[in-house]
């Protein structure tokens, strides 16, 4: 074989190894063509966690409040209430409609005018009588009733009102009731009475009085 049929046969082997390596590595090659294998940052398992906290809801696996390993958030105690004091309090009492002229029905209610929660203790408010209107008051004594039903603690909020029933006799031969209050923690509270006809005023010993209520509903005596 001459020196030139030598040189023709090393390059017709040359060129088959090199088709046969782009075969074999062709795939490779193409599978990236067009980005379209995954990019950086778009992992699906391990994508940087984009939740700040504040509930915006960005993240898709832990968003606060979502995740059941999170655990709730504990109920701060309720502090304690004070008792209303009379300053805090607006004593008014409203006659309603009675089937009798010698009978007198009535409401009383004590309204929070404070900016304050406080308590109304369960139980009844204790009435005074005054001289017209004046600052000194005497215990009025009477009977107290379950009714409607026992005594609550009174939750009171600013604004909300207590109410109680009452019930008492009355006629002309009876004694001036003059003004009306009510004996709340050491102090006689000034009662704004409204009257369908006039004052009313109470034959003594006649009074029944009801518990305080925290709504209206069946508070008044019949």
């Amino acid at each position: 074989m001459t020196q030139g049929a030598n040189r023709r046969s090393l390059l017709a082997l040359a060129g088959a190894g090199l088709a046969l390596a782009l075969s074999v590595t062709g795939c490779r090659v193409s599978a990236h063509v067009g980005g379209t294998g995954p990019t950086s940052g778009s992992s699906t398992g391990t994508g940087t966690d984009t939740d700040t906290g504040t509930g915006s809801g960005t993240e898709t696996g832990t968003g606060s409040g979502t995740s059941p390993s999170t655990p709730p958030t504990a109920q701060a105690p309720v502090a304690a209430v004070a008792k209303c004091t009379a300053a805090q309090l607006r004593a008014e009492m409203q006659e309603q409609q009675s089937d009798s002229e010698e009978k007198v029905l009535a409401t009383l209610m004590l309204t929070n005018k404070s900016g304050q929660t406080c308590l109304i203790p369960a139980g009844w408010a204790p009435l005074g009588l005054g001289g017209a209107g004046g600052a000194y008051y005497s215990a009025v004594q009477g009977e107290r009733e379950n009714y409607p039903g026992p005594g609550v603690n009174i939750t009171l909020r600013p604004g909300r009102t207590a109410f109680a029933g009452l019930r008492w006799g009355t006629s002309p031969d009876c004694p001036s009731a003059g003004g009306w209050a009510v004996s709340w923690q050491g102090s006689w509270l000034f009662i704004d009475a409204t009257w369908q006809n006039g004052p009313r005023d109470m034959c003594p010993g006649t009074l029944s009085q009801g518990t305080l209520q925290p709504t209206m509903n069946g508070v008044n005596y019949s």
